[in-house]
């Protein structure tokens, strides 16, 4: 019908409109899909997580110019390197408590994507003189990934002027939560609009994937004890989102 022809139309038009990099460009150039040069530079922090390798999937599968930073050895990112065209993405080695390896990290980049975060305190041993003499200190905290970070990245990125900063925080976060996770989730949102107002926050409920660490970890009891152990008696409620269908919202609004 007329009716229905028309809602197909503004469809299309609205569709078109969106910006995405899985649409070729005016300064495009290349073969198209991988091979191409999409004309934008993006950095991503915390490519080597488990939402970080859909993205760059995405980017890579695009010819997305792309900053990959990783605080490990050349290991914690190989699975990415067959994601990019040879010479479309750069590798660099960054510390999150040295502002300067985060500043050359960005570079000319014109978006930044932070995907760092943690939902616990990280730990390594330390000597003691006393015994056993070993003890363990926090490694990183939860404010520091959830926090300090995002907001050394958006105050980078104001002062780097960064076309758009995507800061993925949680649909969780809240301040007056019981957990101290979903408060400083709360409170890396706050600070990373703080310094860069523009800033486009993402916040995605639990993500499940091949890789994810909620579906396997009830997998796993299943299959290791006679009895699952379940929240609120199985009575809580949770709507978790495909990891990739994120990665996809993401690379969209790149």
């Amino acid at each position: 019908s007329t009716t229905s022809t028309n809602r197909d139309d503004d469809a299309a038009a609205s569709h078109k409109t969106l910006p995405r990099v899985t649409e070729r460009r005016p300064t495009e150039t290349g073969r198209g899909g991988k091979a191409s040069d999409a004309g934008v530079k993006v950095c991503v922090f915390g490519a080597t997580g488990f939402l970080g390798r859909y993205v760059c999937s995405g980017l890579g599968s695009n010819g997305v110019l792309t900053y990959i930073g990783s605080r490990g050895d050349e290991f914690e990112y190989r699975h990415l390197r067959t994601i990019f065209e040879l010479g479309r993405a750069k590798y660099q080695f960054y510390s999150s408590r040295d502002r300067q390896s985060m500043a050359d990290l960005i570079a000319d980049a014109d978006v930044v994507v932070n995907l760092v975060g943690k939902y616990y305190d990280t730990k390594a041993l330390e000597n003691t003189d006393k015994f056993p003499y070993l003890h363990y200190k926090v490694n990183t905290s939860l404010a520091e990934a959830n926090v300090t970070v995002p907001q050394t990245i958006a105050e980078l990125c104001k002062e780097m002027q960064v076309d758009n900063l995507i800061h993925v925080s949680s649909a969780a976060a809240n301040p007056n939560s019981s957990s101290e996770w979903a408060r400083t989730k709360h409170q890396g949102e706050q600070a990373v609009l703080e310094a860069y107002p523009w800033a486009t926050i993402v916040r995605p409920t639990q993500m499940f994937g091949h890789e994810d660490k909620l579906l396997n970890w009830y997998a796993n009891m299943a299959s290791r004890l006679p009895v699952v152990p379940l929240v609120d008696g199985g009575h809580a409620l949770t709507q978790p989102v495909w990891v990739d269908d994120v990665a996809k919202t993401i690379n969209r609004i790149i």
